[in-house]
C-alpha cells in the first residue's frame, strides 16, 4: 500500500507499507514539494509491488489539506510567529553573550579560567532548559479567584 506524508518546510514523501516478522515498516519511495507523473513514475519503480497512482493522488490531497490545517492553527496560536531557525538563533546569541561575560569577569582568586570548565557548565546549563513543547493547555485554578473572595467579603460585611 502506497500512501502521501507530509514532512516539514512543505514536503511530502509518497511511502510504502509492508509487514516485517518485528512488526509493520514504511519505507520512503520518494520525495516531492509537488506530486508530478515523473514523481509518481520514480515511486512506481522502487516499490515492492505496484500500487494505484488515483489513491495516492487522494492520499496527496489529504495530506496537504491536513498540513494546510496544522500551519493555519499554528499561525492562529501564535506558535509559528517564532520559527526555529529563529529561535536557535536568538539561544546562540544569548550562549556567546553569557560566554562574553564570563570572559569579562575576573577569575576568582587562586585559579585560572579554564575554556574546558566553561564549556562544561554551558552544557550543564543547557541540559536543565526544556524543550519548547508549544504552548500548554490551561489548567484548572487550584486557588478561588480573588473576585470570588471579594464577593465573599464583601457579604460577610454586609451582614
Amino acid at each position: 500500500m502506497a500512501y502521501v506524508v507530509a514532512r516539514p518546510r512543505g514536503r511530502f514523501e509518497i511511502r510504502e507499507s509492508f509487514h516485517t516478522p518485528k512488526g509493520p515498516r514504511a519505507r520512503t519511495l520518494a520525495n516531492f514539494e509537488q506530486l508530478t507523473n515523473k514523481v509518481i513514475a520514480t515511486a512506481q519503480q522502487r516499490a515492492s509491488r505496484p500500487f494505484d497512482p488515483d489513491a495516492v493522488r487522494a492520499s496527496a490531497r489529504k495530506a496537504v489539506k491536513t498540513a494546510d490545517a496544522r500551519r493555519a492553527a499554528q499561525v492562529a496560536s501564535g506558535v509559528a510567529a517564532t520559527s526555529p531557525p529563529a529561535q536557535m538563533r536568538r539561544f546562540v546569541e544569548s550562549s556567546r553573550r553569557m560566554a562574553a561575560s564570563l570572559e569579562s569577569r575576573p577569575p576568582p582568586a587562586g585559579s585560572a579560567l579554564d575554556p574546558g570548565d566553561a564549556l562544561i557548565d554551558l552544557l550543564y546549563l543547557t541540559a536543565q532548559i526544556p524543550v519548547f513543547k508549544g504552548p500548554r493547555r490551561p489548567e484548572p485554578r487550584q486557588f478561588p479567584s480573588l473576585a470570588l473572595l471579594r464577593a465573599q467579603r464583601t457579604a460577610e460585611v454586609s451582614r
